[in-house]
């Protein structure tokens, strides 16, 4: 047999278009107990007190070009333990390997922020024969993470910026079988519906909430009467789930992920297992090996702050989903021919709080961000929120001499 497997959870960034290379590692635990057997939406009589705890682990690693593409390789591994109440088993062993190519489209589309995924799910992990299991007692039959076939999925997810400090995001994923297990077996497609949302709550810690709707469509088998087909028993149908969580950036590109996953609702093909409540834990690192830099000028982004000896300095924090950024960005360009004598350096901020995004300045979380430096490169002023929008004011009364 194999069971239902939950969805997985993602906290690490988004594969967006960086202007260098990076890397990024994940492993993820998820708990989720089977206890409830049910019929369609309602309970099923469960005589042997028929129980599945699946504790599911995955390892991930994901590389992504300057370009937002990304390659992805995550492999699922596990035990299951089955109890009734007369005897316990646990079954473990690896998943099938799952491969993904997306690409971010924020070079051409910046907010939303948009990706694509297209992937295939090798059959690497163990697989037991699934044709006929339906005249087997559950207790009875071997559990595995594998599924014996190959899949091609897709993705599509968006991400849109709420403010400085919130965001909503939404996936839509489908997978499809290739081909048949070796005793004939055929699984249903599945599709899954993602949305969800974050706030930041500082520089650390944010909060996440998400619901999930996923459907699994039926499954063929062999028919020894008939020698055709016939469709499975036990399979298939339609699972509805919420799960709230907290996100905290732990340091330097560790990002650690917790949260439980509630089930709201189901509505199944036959006799099965329904999820209960579980939880989740996750710890992703993130680095960019080969960090291209540039030298700061007027249109510079991404770049590190830099004062300019003899000069005073703007450095302007911006992202394309802030917008009083972009009333900071008009002014600066408004007022830049009238300063002869003072540099103007843009950092784009949007992929933050991505590892891979340059760091804004100490204890700030959020945008806009304003750091203005003397011509002795003194910072003289840390402009946040609404005071970012007295930027000229504050540069022109500093070329005059004088204290703002």
């Amino acid at each position: 047999m194999n069971p239902a497997l939950p969805g997985g959870a993602s906290d690490g960034p988004d594969a967006t278009a960086t202007d260098s290379w990076a890397v990024q590692t994940r492993l993820a635990y998820t708990f989720v107990p089977y206890g409830r057997l049910q019929q369609g939406t309602a309970e099923a009589p469960n005589p042997n007190d028929l129980a599945i705890d699946v504790h599911l682990g995955s390892l991930q690693l994901t590389g992504t070009a300057p370009t937002g593409t990304s390659i992805d390789v995550q492999l699922p591994f596990g035990s299951l333990r089955t109890t009734t109440f007369m005897e316990a088993r646990t079954d473990t062993g690896v998943g099938d390997l799952e491969l993904r190519a997306r690409q971010a489209f924020t070079r051409w589309l910046r907010s939303p922020r948009l990706s694509g995924t297209v992937g295939l799910v090798l059959p690497s992990g163990r697989y037991v024969e699934r044709s006929g299991a339906a005249n087997l007692p559950a207790e009875a039959a071997t559990l595995t993470l594998g599924r014996g076939v190959t899949w091609a999925l897709a993705e599509v997810d968006g991400q849109l910026a709420i403010g400085s400090r919130g965001a909503v995001f939404g996936q839509l994923s489908g997978r499809a079988p290739l081909n048949r297990t070796r005793d004939e077996f055929a699984w249903g497609s599945e599709l899954r519906a993602t949305l969800g949302g974050s706030i930041k709550l500082d520089a650390r810690w944010s909060l996440l909430a998400s619901t999930d709707l996923q459907w699994r469509g039926n499954a063929s088998e062999p028919d020894p009467f008939t020698m055709g087909r016939v469709d499975s028993a036990n399979a298939g149908g339609l699972w509805w789930s919420a799960t709230p969580g907290v996100r905290c950036a732990v340091a330097s590109g560790i990002v650690a992920t917790a949260g439980v996953r509630f089930a709201i609702a189901a509505d199944v093909v036959g006799n099965q297992l329904v999820p209960q409540a579980g939880g989740f834990v996750a710890l992703s690192y993130g680095f960019a090996p080969t960090a291209r830099r540039s030298t700061p000028t007027q249109t510079t982004t991404a770049t590190p702050m830099r004062a300019v000896a003899g000069r005073i300095t703007v450095v302007d924090y911006w992202a394309t989903w802030c917008k009083p950024c972009a009333q900071i960005h008009a002014a600066l360009e408004t007022a830049a021919p009238r300063w002869p004598d003072v540099e103007i350096t843009r950092i784009d901020a949007t992929e933050w709080p991505a590892p891979t995004a340059p760091p804004l300045p100490d204890g700030i979380a959020g945008l806009p961000v304003i750091e203005i430096f003397d011509t002795t490169g003194r910072r003289t002023h840390l402009l946040v929120g609404p005071e970012a929008l007295r930027v000229v004011e504050i540069v022109d009364t500093l070329r005059k001499g004088t204290t703002p």
